[in-house]
């Protein structure tokens, strides 16, 4: 099923180089004229509704001209031979259903016969080959097509198709041309189509002027496709080079591939297809290029709906449409060209509702979502994939054999690529736009994050700095006091106490300092976590309360400076919170087939209330019931950190008399 370029012979006014001249020249003088630099004033204002303009224009300029031309054929009728076995006699005699413009029946085994009037009179006959009209049939892609006509030898006017050399052709161009006598009376001439594409055939039947007026105007328009196609590509891929986005790449792809299918759709394999390469291999390259083309498209836009997180089970739905293409290949090699084909448009038909719907369903956009929000909005998108829907939908139908019309139809699987193309086109503008602003703004707050780090970092060393020096002056002259104090003095007892208090504070806003900066950093040793406990209630403010249950030994790895720390705040706490002379408890526990040991503190809680359970390790938190104590309440926030330095655990685990709180660390680190 082939689809290529057309070689100008006699058979046209101008050759192919000449006419693309042509054309040339056209563009560059229309560049000067007013009216035109006036659309693109407006194109550029009001890209979208230019963007619609530019593929109606396309489908209108396409059928325009063909239509001026006059054609011969006054009567089309059809009729299908489910057998293919039927003679052109035994056709006449059959009846005939009629139609008008393109004649769409779908894919399907079964043969079908059209019976054309021609009227030699409906034109004068050229100056050029008076004698002579010429079969113009599209598409490009159908296998076998056979013509009789009364006036030709043995009836037998001439065959052509995918499955004939194009270089037998007498007439070759961008579509299938076969000369028939011009005659005198108006006559019935019967075309047997079969072929394993859709089977949708166009026929005219024009003079050899009409045939040159049509054929050049078909190769601007068509050069001019492939070159809108080929700028497309080569965006996709310069992008894609500096990006490295999947998404451009995979545009890129898709439009290279669709830029082989309307090199062969549209003819151009056909007219430069070398003398020696065989023609089923034409047929086969034209099925394998559409297929391949509709899997490229669906990986784009399989990758694209996937930055807008749809639901898990429609990911799944999106991976088997690719995997098809094995499908499709396997049947077109393996006896199955009709079921590939019919498949290959089915998917062009299913596929635009299931991404419409897949990105209806996006989670992307929700509030609840909590990955990075897509960089297009989902009215965009939404909108998107519903024009995407029509124009596919729009598309699929003709090949399908469900709608009808003049030569149109046969161009709308182009014109929905290139108008598609530029939708997208548009549509990865606006998103690379959307995304390089998120950029910006995303580069702008950390430029002022990092000011404001630097800030706080200046800010905090500062604060270390006069910490540091406040603690080492006010430390030396409260230890001097401390010793000084006579014993028997009067209050000397409460006046050494609030010295204690106070150099637990210094010593407290010290160690979370360090802890801040990771200066306390673990230096696990083998100790005897026992005598770490010992030596910790003799240093507390009362160790007098303390009744401790050790083990005579109990040999551990941790850092025996931060264990001591983390003791010393846990029998702080406890002296200071615990009613007057009421006992503490400490108790170390440790199983021999366990990974840990447990060192548990308790004491009874004031009858004025219990600390709140989910505050009780947070900055600067004190009870209400403890603002008459000296404090900072960093005692507790300074244990649970190091114990997360020692690699161990702390819990406030109450029960109905004591408020407890648990230690576990492991025995080794």
């Amino acid at each position: 099923m082939a689809i290529g370029p057309q070689k100008s012979c006699h058979l046209t006014k101008l050759p192919a180089a000449q006419a693309q001249r042509t054309a040339t020249c056209f563009l560059q003088c229309s560049m000067h004229t007013p009216h035109l630099r006036a659309l693109f004033t407006f194109c550029r204002h009001r890209g979208w509704q230019c963007l619609q303009l530019i593929g109606l224009a396309f489908l209108l300029s396409l059928a325009h001209r063909p239509a001026l031309a006059q054609d011969h054929i006054t009567e089309r009728a059809w009729m299908e031979d489910p057998t293919g076995q039927m003679s052109w006699q035994a056709a006449q005699n059959q009846p005939f259903q009629a139609f008008t413009g393109v004649l769409s029946k779908g894919f399907g085994p079964s043969v079908i016969w059209l019976r054309l009037r021609i009227d030699p009179q409906a034109q004068p006959a050229a100056r050029r080959d008076p004698d002579r009209l010429v079969l113009r049939m599209r598409p490009v892609y159908l296998d076998d097509i056979r013509v009789y006509d009364p006036l030709a030898p043995q009836g037998f006017a001439g065959s052509t198709g995918d499955q004939y050399h194009p270089r037998a052709d007498e007439f070759q161009g961008l579509d299938f041309l076969l000369p028939i006598a011009r005659g005198t009376e108006p006559r019935d001439i019967y075309l047997r189509l079969a072929s394993t594409s859709t089977r949708q055939i166009f026929v005219q039947a024009l003079n050899m002027r009409d045939l040159g007026d049509v054929s050049q105007h078909q190769q601007i328009l068509f050069a001019v496709y492939i070159g809108l196609i080929l700028c497309l590509t080569l965006w996709a891929f310069v992008h894609w080079l500096f990006s490295r986005e999947a998404v451009i790449g995979a545009f890129g792809l898709h439009q290279l591939t669709a830029l082989f299918f309307a090199f062969s759709s549209l003819g151009y394999a056909r007219a430069l297809w070398p003398a020696h390469w065989p023609a089923w291999a034409l047929d086969l390259s034209t099925s394998v290029f559409s297929m391949v083309a509709v899997s490229c498209a669906m990986l784009f836009h399989i990758l694209l709906i996937l930055e807008f997180s749809p639901r898990r089970w429609m990911v799944r739905i999106f991976w088997l449409m690719p995997v098809l293409l094995i499908v499709k290949i396997a049947l077109l090699l393996y006896g199955g060209p009709i079921l590939a084909l019919r498949l290959n448009m089915t998917e062009v038909l299913v596929s635009p509702l299931v991404f419409l719907l897949a990105v209806m369903l996006s989670q992307g956009w929700s509030a609840a979502h909590t990955g990075p929000r897509p960089a297009l909005s989902r009215p965009v998108v939404v909108g998107l994939y519903a024009l995407l829907v029509f124009v596919l939908v729009a598309a699929a139908l003709p090949g399908l054999g469900w709608t009808t019309g003049d030569e149109i139809p046969l161009y709308v699987v182009q014109a929905h690529g290139l108008v598609t193309a530029f939708l997208v086109l548009m549509l990865l503008q606006y998103r690379a736009h959307v995304m390089q602003k998120q950029q910006r703004n995303t580069a702008l707050a950390l430029e002022r994050s990092l000011l404001q780090t630097q800030q706080e970092r200046s800010v905090r060393e500062e604060q270390e700095k006069l910490l540091t020096m406040l603690a080492h002056e006010l430390k030396t002259p409260l230890a001097t006091m401390h010793m000084r104090l006579d014993s028997a003095a009067n209050g000397s007892r409460e006046i050494k106490q609030a010295i204690r208090d106070m150099t637990g504070v210094i010593d407290r806003c010290v160690q979370m300092t360090q802890l801040g900066d990771h200066q306390l950093v673990a230096h696990p040793e083998s100790c005897n976590l026992a005598d770490l406990v010992r030596d910790a209630v003799s240093a507390c403010a009362q160790p007098d309360r303390v009744q401790m249950e050790l083990p005579s030994q109990l040999v551990v790895q941790t850092d025996r400076q931060l264990m001591f720390i983390v003791l010393n705040n846990l029998l702080e706490n406890a002296c200071k919170y615990a009613p007057a002379n009421t006992p503490i408890h400490v108790t170390l526990q440790h199983a021999a087939d366990q990974p840990t040991v447990r060192l548990i503190v308790r004491n009874q809680p004031r009858p004025n209330g219990w600390p709140d359970a989910d505050r009780v390790f947070d900055k600067y938190y004190r009870s209400p019931q403890a603002q008459r104590q000296a404090g900072t309440g960093l005692g507790l926030f300074l244990v649970r950190n190091l114990m997360q330095t020692l690699k161990g655990h702390i819990r406030y685990e109450p029960d109905d008399t004591w408020v407890r709180f648990v230690v576990e660390l492991p025995v080794s680190p």
